[in-house]
């Protein structure tokens, strides 16, 4: 269940709790959106006029690595947008045949040991980001950090995302 969509419950105290996160959801989701179709059109400019211009003889040294950077940043956010949305590919046959309570079940179990994966993740790229902070990306001066900042930052949101279902699914399995 897409946590972007509106969710009501008869309890007006926990339909407070639930309309706040996800008002939350809704804002971050709305710069998350932003920023993608932003960075999408920064990429194909990007990689277009360096294309045109290394044709006619004047490349643009560095366009390639600045696409590829803004590229794992695109990644990361489009992948905390389609966990929000619900959007990845899943195998859902068997589950859907079960009664509601037991499939909210199971599903706080998979949304648990995906934020235990994701966590993980997101420490191990905290580690990543640290160790390459001296170290250049390409021919530009900035920092690799920049580049690899992208997996616990994307990873974190994700997290968000995943708790904020997770309690909505308690919610939904209360009552």
């Amino acid at each position: 269940m897409p946590i972007v969509r509106a969710y009501h419950h008869n309890d007006p105290n926990g339909k407070g709790k639930i309309d706040k996160m996800q008002r939350f959801a809704r804002m971050v989701d709305k710069i998350e959106s932003f920023l993608s179709i932003w960075l999408l059109g920064i990429i194909v400019l990007l990689v277009f006029f360096s294309s045109l211009l290394r044709y006619i003889g004047f490349p643009i040294n560095g366009a390639d690595t600045i696409a590829e950077t803004l590229f794992v940043w695109l990644i990361y956010i489009g992948a905390d947008q389609v966990l929000r949305k619900d959007r990845h590919l899943g195998v859902d046959f068997f589950t859907q045949r079960l009664p509601v309570r037991i499939r909210n079940f199971i599903s706080i179990v998979v949304l648990l040991v995906m934020l235990a994966f994701l966590v993980l993740v997101t420490y191990f790229g905290m580690s990543l980001t640290l160790a390459n902070n001296g170290r250049i990306l390409g021919d530009l001066p900035i920092s690799y950090s920049f580049v690899a900042m992208a997996i616990p930052i994307g990873t974190f949101l994700m997290c968000l995302t995943i708790i904020v279902r997770i309690l909505v699914l308690i919610w939904d399995f209360k009552n």
